[in-house]
């Protein structure tokens, strides 16, 4: 089994290095992935140095995808930060051709999904959300927004936790998302280059397990962390309800004998 897992400290160590710094905005196709993060005063964004490309061929990989990220200047915006009202997602696009739209949620996942013209537009306001980043990102893989100023992850009419609106569910997470069991779930949206049929919703999968991100404690620190392998109170939980249907199946079997 491959088990791939990145602690934080090795990525404080690499902070400015690792990571293509600016983000691609996907104006070519195969944009990067951008974790955001944000309260009503500032917001903090991280290049996580995946392509769409590149993310997908990790999961396709043999074995259970697992990574984190974090960094000095993560830690010092939470040192701030109003944390009860804190929202995070990550998110992804291409603004070309055939679309993807990658997005954080909460399952289950919509049973309706918006028109291909729509997801068209999620996919350039992504782009140029990502494009404002990028003003800051010249030189680093992460960097804080104040409210009001190009950048800010919490501007409803830009980004927010609804693509600015355009989305038919809420893409972020809380504090509360800490665990792989209670983490957000993540999709890819497709959308066709013209026409306004309907896209389609795809959630992120490794073998049999879905992909998940949470914020949880990494030698010390918070990070975000991107995984497909439940933490192992999640296998026990498994193993005690396979128990008790294996009890139920052998009760049932002596009654019908």
């Amino acid at each position: 089994m491959k088990f791939k897992l990145i602690a934080l400290a090795a990525i404080l160590a690499a902070a400015g290095s690792a990571n293509a710094a600016p983000i691609n905005n996907g104006a070519a196709g195969n944009g990067g992935l951008v974790f955001s993060i944000w309260d009503s005063a500032n917001s903090y964004s991280r290049n996580l140095g995946y392509t769409i490309d590149s993310f997908e061929a990790g999961l396709a990989a043999a074995g259970n995808f697992k990574e984190s990220f974090g960094d000095a200047a993560f830690t010092s915006f939470l040192g701030t930060a109003d944390l009860a009202s804190l929202k995070w997602n990550v998110v992804a696009n291409d603004a070309s051709g055939a679309r993807r739209v990658l997005e954080t949620f909460t399952a289950p996942k919509p049973l309706t999904t918006k028109t291909n013209d729509t997801i068209r537009g999620l996919a350039l306001g992504t782009q140029s959300f990502v494009t404002e980043l990028n003003s800051k990102l010249a030189t680093d893989n992460s960097a804080t927004y104040a409210v009001g100023t190009t950048g800010y992850a919490g501007a409803t009419n830009k980004f927010a936790d609804n693509g600015a609106g355009i989305l038919n569910f809420s893409n972020a997470g809380t504090f509360a998302s800490n665990t792989y069991g209670n983490g957000l779930s993540f999709m890819r949206i497709n959308a066709s280059a013209t026409g306004i049929a309907a896209s389609t919703y795809t959630p992120y999968v490794d073998g049999a397990n879905s992909v998940k991100l949470y914020i949880e404690d990494v030698n010390g620190q918070k990070a975000l962390t991107i995984a497909a392998v439940p933490e192992p109170e999640s296998f026990a939980m498994l193993l005690a309800g396979l128990g008790l249907m294996g009890a139920i199946a052998r009760r049932r079997n002596k009654k019908s004998a």
